[in-house]
């Protein structure tokens, strides 16, 4: 990960939403500052009558390189979204978070406020998120698909094992007869990988992780390799048919014989940060990380110093 500058003047901001989650307070926040700044407000055209029904339509091809900014109110899964809409136009992404955890957010609602004042006089920075770049090749021809936090290669339920090859830079390393395996980020490590006991990765860090999900075999443990190599993923001979999802989306069904080639996006994914917390303080807070009782607060991280509502 590297930090960007702040972008141009922020004349066009783009809004994404969930949608299913109240964003009222966020679209007034929002609206309210974009009329002070006699700024430009742009929308989806399937999201702008949610609340933003005075928001120019943009479609989505031209939605991001119009915008100067796009705020991203939702989960990690909006966030994400926003992302691959963005990353292209090299547009950064404010997330604002609406869901559970929302690792990729920088604010809450009540925050929000706040934050647009600081984006408005330039007191932020731009980080960057590395991305997957995936090539899906199939008997069908090659499609390629963008990933930010995870590549996801699993069975189809009830038709057995997948049984997968798992290539660096041409060598093979593993066969894994499994569940699937899980191709992620150091953003995507606090994720679906998390969640199968795969190691917490900081963004800075420039590796790609690859999890096999509950291999038949004594190995289970995930590889990390830098972000520079190709990593190769055959569907063998004598697999079930595997399942891709991309970010939590699904894209399509593999037979065996096809293959995925992952490598580093010249894209990478942008998000607005503050300085208002780190890293290592989101994760400790969104992940309730506890210290052991005989500790009390010795050594505790410094508290998020943002107003709480």
């Amino acid at each position: 990960m590297s930090i960007a500058s702040p972008p141009r003047a922020l004349t066009t901001v783009g809004v994404v939403t969930h949608p299913r989650r109240n964003c009222d307070e966020v679209f007034t926040a929002i609206v309210g500052w974009v009329r002070a700044r006699g700024a430009r407000l742009i929308a989806l055209p399937e999201e702008a009558p949610a609340g933003v029904s005075h928001a120019d339509q943009v479609p989505g091809e031209g939605f991001a390189s119009t915008a100067d900014l796009v705020i991203a109110a939702g989960g990690d899964g909006t966030i994400l979204r926003a992302l691959a809409l963005a990353a292209p136009a090299g547009v950064p992404v404010l997330g604002v978070n609406l869901g559970r955890l929302g690792f990729l957010a920088e604010v809450d609602p009540p925050e929000l406020g706040r934050a647009l004042e600081a984006i408005g006089v330039g007191e932020y920075r731009v980080e960057e998120r590395l991305a997957l770049e995936c090539t899906l090749h199939t008997h069908e021809g090659p499609m390629t698909v963008h990933a930010f936090n995870d590549l996801v290669v699993w069975r189809t339920p009830g038709f057995g094992q997948a049984a997968l090859a798992v290539s660096v830079g041409g060598e093979l390393f593993a066969r894994h007869a499994a569940d699937g395996i899980i191709v992620a980020t150091p953003t995507g490590s606090t994720a679906y990988t998390l969640s199968v006991g795969g190691p917490i990765v900081s963004p800075v860090v420039d590796a790609i992780l690859v999890t096999p999900l509950a291999p038949h075999g004594l190995f289970n443990r995930t590889l990390t390799i830098a972000a520079t190599e190709l990593l190769e993923i055959e569907v063998l001979g004598e697999s079930a048919p595997v399942v891709v999802e991309r970010d939590g989306a699904r894209e399509r069904e593999l037979t065996p014989g096809a293959t995925i080639a992952v490598r580093r996006s010249d894209a990478p994914g942008l998000l607005v940060r503050l300085g208002w917390t780190s890293f290592y303080g989101r994760a400790r807070r969104k992940l309730q990380l506890a210290d052991p009782i005989e500790l009390g607060h010795a050594g505790d991280v410094k508290d998020d110093p943002r107003p709480r509502a």
